[in-house]
């Protein structure tokens, strides 16, 4: 009691509030595990509350034996890596050389590096463009148009002008050139802006859908995101001409997996990813972010 008399009422309002925000954040991913291992037959006949109806895998097994989806998977990890590696060397290489102040034409080029920034060209130059590459249903479509991107070169600039100058100037003395010091001094010393870029990097291309709805037709080609969203369409549609009655009814006998439940299984499927590489980056996220975003 003695402890309970500490905190105020305020305080136990705060709390209470910040619980039901986290009920209100947590509740979505919540639902969409529960959904996933549910009964598909159970769930189209009961509502999915609180813990899954029926307990089963079988809505996994369907994910996982569909080689579209195992597919896609493949695809979606390959553009991941690529895309984390390729973009975040370029970034890294033009903030190093924006960093350096003695750098001839320094804030033009920095200045002209901004500019996509804050205008584009727009869909139809893009894709004409994508056109005359010959990038259309060829994988490095996913990588080569997002190499650089202004917005993490300005935080791992800044994050390069706070590391001291005396240890670039230690290395130069000693004979060693602007490249060496890049890899054997800089890029160990970044690590936490590099975690930070390269979370950016992995979350844009693992969601990524809509290049491959513009420039892939080659199922073979196509990421997770991609099929996802295309099972989120078939779900709606079915759903919105069962409510018109311009179908059967569903036979709840079958052991087929419904569309929403094959939809939730890949959801979770295309996130785990994420979420477990997420905890041993953040420590570096959250400092590579903060230091890249107020200093300088």
């Amino acid at each position: 009691m003695a402890r309970l008399a500490k905190y105020t009422i305020t305080d136990i309002v705060i709390a209470m509030m910040m619980l039901i925000i986290c009920f209100i954040t947590l509740y979505p991913f919540w639902y969409a595990i529960i959904y996933s291992f549910s009964s598909s037959n159970a769930s189209m006949s009961h509502p999915v509350t609180l813990i899954p109806i029926q307990f089963t895998f079988e809505n996994y097994a369907t994910v996982f034996e569909n080689n579209q989806i195992f597919r896609s998977f493949l695809v979606t990890a390959g553009r991941t890596i690529g895309g984390v590696l390729y973009s975040g060397t370029i970034v890294a290489l033009a903030a190093y050389a924006i960093s350096k102040r003695a750098l001839p034409g320094n804030r033009f080029i920095a200045i002209f590096l901004l500019i996509p920034m804050y205008f584009s060209g727009g869909l139809l130059p893009s894709y004409i463009l994508i056109y005359k590459l010959g990038l259309f249903n060829h994988f490095l479509v996913y990588i080569l148009p997002h190499g650089f991107w202004a917005f993490n070169m300005l935080i791992m600039r800044t994050f390069f002008d706070s590391l001291p100058a005396n240890l670039v100037e230690s290395a130069t003395i000693d004979g060693a050139g602007d490249f060496k010091v890049f890899w054997k001094i800089i890029i160990p010393l970044s690590m936490p802006v590099t975690a930070t870029i390269a979370m950016f990097n992995g979350v844009f291309q693992w969601n990524s859908w809509f290049d491959a709805m513009l420039y892939v037709s080659n199922e073979s080609l196509q990421p997770l995101s991609f099929i996802l969203q295309r099972i989120l369409k078939e779900t709606l549609a079915a759903q919105l001409l069962a409510s018109q009655g311009l179908v059967g009814a569903i036979d709840m006998d079958s052991n087929q997996t419904s569309p929403e439940s094959l939809k939730m299984a890949t959801l979770i499927v295309s996130t785990i990813p994420i979420v477990v590489i997420y905890p041993f980056l953040q420590k570096y996220f959250v400092k590579g972010f903060m230091i890249g975003a107020v200093k300088g």
